[in-house]
């Protein structure tokens, strides 16, 4: 693969081969290395590829997602550990309850008997 394609003698001016464009930006957008570690392995300026990229008329906002093998065992695992598990979490959600109601009962007793606020108004800044 062809990096560059000389037309001036100035390192500055060189400009780099479509192929070599491309390679870059595909290599990005399958989501295998970091923007910043492409141009460093590369030695490609700040922003270059950002550039290239929309001057090739790639979408760089959304990198490509590799797509995961199904897990179609798995998900069946976790609906029947689900359904163990919905016992529990209820009875959980009613112990977060119980408690929380037994702090508001605290705050307002600590209220009453001391005759402050404790409680924080929501409309203050």
């Amino acid at each position: 693969m062809e990096r560059y394609s000389k037309t001036s003698s100035s390192k500055w001016q060189s400009r780099y081969s479509e192929e070599f464009k491309r390679f870059v930006c595909n290599e990005f957008l399958t989501g295998t290395c970091t923007r910043r570690e492409i141009e460093t392995k590369y030695h490609i300026g700040n922003s270059r590829i950002t550039y290239w990229l929309r001057e090739l008329g790639y979408d760089y906002s959304k990198p490509s997602i590799v797509p995961l093998p199904a897990m179609a065992d798995q998900s069946e695992k976790s609906l029947d550990t689900n359904k163990e598990s919905i016992p529990q979490l209820k009875k959980e959600l009613q112990e977060a309850r119980l408690l929380a109601e037994a702090y508001r009962k605290m705050i307002e007793v600590a209220e009453h008997e001391f005759k402050i606020k404790i409680v924080k108004k929501s409309n203050t800044k």
